[in-house]
């Protein structure tokens, strides 16, 4: 449009062959917790097509605002599973499992998938002294998808939130390399079940890090990395959140070393 304006538009069409262990013909059965997993080798490619819009504006050096929407048609939609067994068909040693839990990967209805993503990033070069150092990189994603299981109940896409936000902070100066990093997104399906009371959720999350370097030399360099500050927990329900399934927390982490280049 201008030197400092550009618009992008594309249309974009793909597939997705399911992995080797998705079409497996074999499955594990575990008496103890009454569950069966395993493969299903009549799986279809997914396919998708749809189009990509982007606008972005260079309004200073090194510097961007943008804004990015993408809409998909996809078909044979690929998800993991879990239903009841609900037949014979893995009675062995005369042992009824026709209502086990069984976890597999199957192929879905037509879906469709969209969203609109704005970004921001510049080094704040307009600072004076140390502080033309410092810099900032965010941006917003909204996202919608829904699809249509095999027993006609439109679900979203797993894996994927309504809203997802990035902030980090950064300062590059004086052989000084520092970022701190914050994400927020909110809740999303981890796992289709026979019905909306047995679908598997994860709580919205926030993650907090930082990083840290400084070059002694072109070749010599130390370093800090402190992950999960805010000391997040992960917690996943089934159906409703007053159902906890699991709670996961792994801690803060920190690492300090040096680093040379030969």
């Amino acid at each position: 449009m201008t030197p400092d304006v550009k618009v992008r538009a594309a249309y974009v069409s793909g597939s997705a062959r399911p992995s080797f262990g998705s079409m497996s013909s074999s499955v594990s059965i575990n008496d103890a917790n009454t569950t069966v997993s395993g493969g299903n080798p009549a799986l279809e490619a997914e396919t998708a097509q749809g189009f990509d819009g982007s606008a972005e504006w260079y309004f200073a050096p090194s510097s961007v605002l943008s804004a990015n929407v993408f809409y998909r048609k996809v078909t044979d939609v690929l998800f993991s599973n879990t239903t009841v067994v609900g037949d014979d068909r893995f009675n062995t040693s005369g042992i009824d499992r026709s209502a086990y839990r069984y976890s597999t990967t199957v192929n879905g209805d037509d879906g469709k998938f969209y969203g609109l993503e704005v970004a921001y990033s510049q080094p704040w070069r307009f600072l004076p002294g140390a502080f033309s150092g410092l810099g900032m990189e965010a941006s917003l994603t909204f996202l919608e998808g829904e699809f249509t299981t095999p027993a006609g109940r439109e679900t979203a896409f797993p894996g994927t939130s309504d809203r997802v936000s990035n902030v980090s902070l950064f300062y590059e100066k004086y052989n000084v390399s520092a970022r701190l990093s914050y994400q927020h997104r909110t809740g999303w399906l981890d796992e289709v079940g026979a019905s909306a009371s047995a679908d598997m959720w994860w709580d919205p999350s926030e993650r907090l890090d930082f990083s840290g370097r400084y070059y002694i030399s072109d070749n010599l360099s130390v370093y800090v990395d402190a992950n999960n500050l805010t000391d997040e927990l992960g917690r996943r329900y089934q159906g409703a959140k007053e159902r906890t399934y699991e709670l996961e927390g792994f801690g803060r982490r920190f690492m300090v070393g040096v680093r040379a280049n030969f």
